[in-house]
């Protein structure tokens, strides 16, 4: 019944909406929910455009001598991280047929190279035209991968109805689906036998693992296990009302079409016989313009008025906004959240969601909040702490040289004063962690270990032609708007470097996967001269045993960079909940340890402030909305070197658990749990 009440109430919606509008985006837009296929038709009727097209693969191909893995990433040399990508040719396939045939529509070129990108899964690289990021898509329900017990070695995939879930942008769906005849929370709690005729877990794992972004995924993790755990739902912090919350999941809630119009499950609720249901998938509108033309004025092209000096403009205006005395403090390394930004603000001022069974205030003493970082003491093992780190960077507007003295100044006092109370061990949690400053992790570390010179990896740069050129004037003109002056960095021994022939000139010749490349000499972030700059800790306030690392999987770039430090510098230990259903072995971090992000824009500023801008291999500003990223550098491994990079040391758990149905929404009940694991009951 659910099934047909679908199906025919979708359709009589498709003939209301085209008959109300023959514009396919005025029809998208004309309530704040609709169905996908409404959505799509709005931006599929955006025509391809053969001369701007043309501008923009020309300038992608010419921003790769900027991706410090292209190269390393056509064979990797880890087995446990199968990955085998030419994202050169696939562009220059792109180009091609751009050239010749060229595309359908706007949504199918702008998708090719996305479609590129993502195939490398690194996390930090991606294309994304915003015109193909304007609606939210969204199921009513998310799935959760829940087992019996911790230690079962198989779980169970699960229908959680999300409706309640906050910080999602959610509000209206469920009216939409109770007006289309949709009533999902009655099955809430059942488990999911079936996907689209699939066995659930294998689905799941298929989706993981193809990452297509033509089904509306984003691979950003190399291994399969975390890729799986943003499909499912999964507690997170939500800073702003100081509780922990449900992430909806990539499964729930996607920000690409999601390839298909709906999806059928044959679900076990817990009594009576299993039942089949079709659920279509709804869109809301988050970007601007009300019909086709207004939607290409408004949200995919740069605005009428913008030229090159405006631009310029804009881009100073940015950086003063951010400006600090050196690079380093605005070095990020981060992945962009599940849920689109415009959404999370939207959310951020909903409340009463307490009751829902949503949401959880842990009923723990705190001994500090800052916003993205947590610390408590544990109740049933109070000689056990808790630090919670959400990400490392502000999810308010605060400014990161005081969000900088925040984490430490909090760290400080918290640690201080968990070690007063009795605290002898402490678990640090970093599940879902999306990164972001660099700086921010490096205070963490020396916040753990204040006599470590410099925490964090070595690193380099990928070196071209234009590279060599720009750290050559940022040199001789000594501009501290480049990311490639010598004097933000250290040796090897942490010695500032003097000039230029120590950093980038001349390069390191390198041959990776039969290909020849160029590299700068190994260095070290500047952050200062020593540990006392950044924090009151003089001895490590615990020993390397006395932490274990509480993760997911999900431990993006700075956070990769933050966990892998304490296990390969200090011995941390690992617990590891989730995965794949069946997975045996798991990361505490998934991945994207290249070190450092960069987005386009940056690339084009610092080209700018050099006088490089008319270089004939730079890439130039782009004739559509884009939000564009790359690696930059890469994180060199204090183990497992024969690999080369970070981004191939697969870091085990030291040990490895499924969720259950009282765990996976209440880290209270995970962190007492993974105390009596390690160091047994109190």
């Amino acid at each position: 019944m659910l099934s047909l009440a679908a199906t025919v109430l979708g359709l009589l919606e498709v003939v209301r909406v085209v008959a109300a509008a023959d514009d396919p985006c005025t029809g998208a837009t004309s309530a704040t929910w609709v169905s996908s296929k409404i959505a799509h038709a709005c931006e599929l009727n955006v025509p391809f455009d053969k001369a701007r097209s043309e501008s923009v693969i020309d300038s992608v191909l010419k921003s790769l001598q900027y991706y410090s893995l292209e190269t390393w990433f056509l064979d990797s040399p880890n087995p446990l991280i199968p990955h085998h990508v030419n994202v050169r040719a696939l562009l220059e396939g792109v180009q091609k047929r751009t050239a010749t045939v060229g595309y359908k529509t706007d949504w199918d070129f702008n998708l090719a190279i996305t479609d590129a990108f993502n195939r490398e899964a690194d996390g930090h690289t991606l294309f994304v035209a915003i015109c193909t990021e304007a609606f939210s898509w969204n199921l009513p329900f998310s799935i959760a991968t829940l087992a019996d017990s911790p230690f079962d070695l198989v779980a169970h995939p699960t229908f959680l109805v999300n409706y309640d879930f906050p910080n999602s942008g959610r509000a209206g769906l469920e009216d939409y689906y109770e007006s289309i005849g949709v009533h999902v929370r009655p099955l809430d709690g059942a488990r999911i036998l079936k996907i689209n005729g699939v066995e659930a877990s294998t689905y799941l794992v298929n989706l993981a693992t193809e990452s297509s972004i033509y089904n509306g995924l984003v691979g950003s993790f190399e291994t399969v296990n975390p890729r799986y755990m943003r499909l499912n739902s999964r507690y997170s912090a939500d800073t702003v009302s100081g509780l922990f919350t449900q992430e909806v999941g990539r499964f729930g809630q996607r920000a690409f079409y999601p390839g298909a119009d709906q999806v059928t499950l044959e679900l076990q609720p817990a009594k009576g016989r299993p039942v089949t249901v079709t659920i279509p998938w709804a869109a809301t509108f988050i970007r601007h313009g009300n019909s086709t033309q207004s939607f290409i004025e408004q949200t995919c092209l740069p605005p009428a008025s913008q030229d090159a000096s405006a631009a310029r403009r804009r881009r100073e205006e940015k950086r003063l906004a951010t400006s600090v005395s050196s690079m380093n403090g605005k070095r990020k390394a981060v992945i962009a959240p599940d849920t689109p930004e415009k959404l999370r603000k939207q959310a951020s001022d909903q409340r009463g969601f307490a009751g829902s069974g949503n949401t959880v205030q842990p009923t723990l003493k705190s001994f500090g909040h800052f916003i993205t970082l947590d610390i408590y003491q544990l109740e049933q093992h109070p000689n056990v702490g808790v630090v919670y780190f959400e990400q490392f960077e502000p999810s308010d507007d605060t400014g990161f040289n005081e969000y900088f003295d925040g984490i430490s100044n909090t760290l400080f006092s918290g640690l201080t004063a968990l070690k007063a109370a009795g605290v002898k061990h402490v678990l640090l949690d970093i599940s879902g962690n999306r990164g972001g400053f660099i700086f921010a992790g490096a205070i963490s570390l020396w916040s753990l270990w204040p006599k470590d010179l410099y925490p964090g990896f070595p690193a380099v740069f990928r070196d071209s032609d234009l590279i060599r050129r720009q750290s050559a004037v940022a040199a001789q003109t000594e501009n501290f708007n480049s990311e490639y002056l010598f004097e933000f960095y250290r040796d090897l021994e942490y010695n500032l470097l003097k000039n230029n022939s120590q950093f980038m000139d001349p390069p390191v010749p390198q041959v990776v996967n039969g290909v020849k490349d160029a590299y700068s000499k190994q260095f070290f972030d500047d952050f200062g001269e020593g540990s006392s700059s950044v924090t009151s800790f003089t001895e490590p306030p615990f020993s390397g045993q006395d932490f274990v690392i509480v993760s997911n999987g999900i431990c993006a770039s700075t956070c990769s960079i933050f966990s892998s430090y304490l296990y390969q510098k200090h011995g941390v230990r690992s617990a590891v909940f989730g995965g794949t259903p069946a997975a045996i072995i798991s990361q505490f971090d998934g991945g994207i340890k290249g070190s450092e992000v960069t987005d386009y824009d940056s690339i084009l500023f610092e080209l700018e402030t050099l006088g490089l801008q008319n270089d004939p291999a730079a890439p130039q500003p782009l004739p559509i909305q884009v939000s564009f990223s790359l690696n930059f550098r890469n994180a060199i491994p204090y183990i497992d070197k024969q690999n080369g990079i970070l981004e191939y040391v697969y870091e085990p758990a030291t040990k490895k658990y499924q969720f259950t149905v009282d765990q996976f929404n209440r880290p209270q009940k995970i962190w007492e749990f993974v105390a009596d694991q390690f160091w047994g009951k109190k």
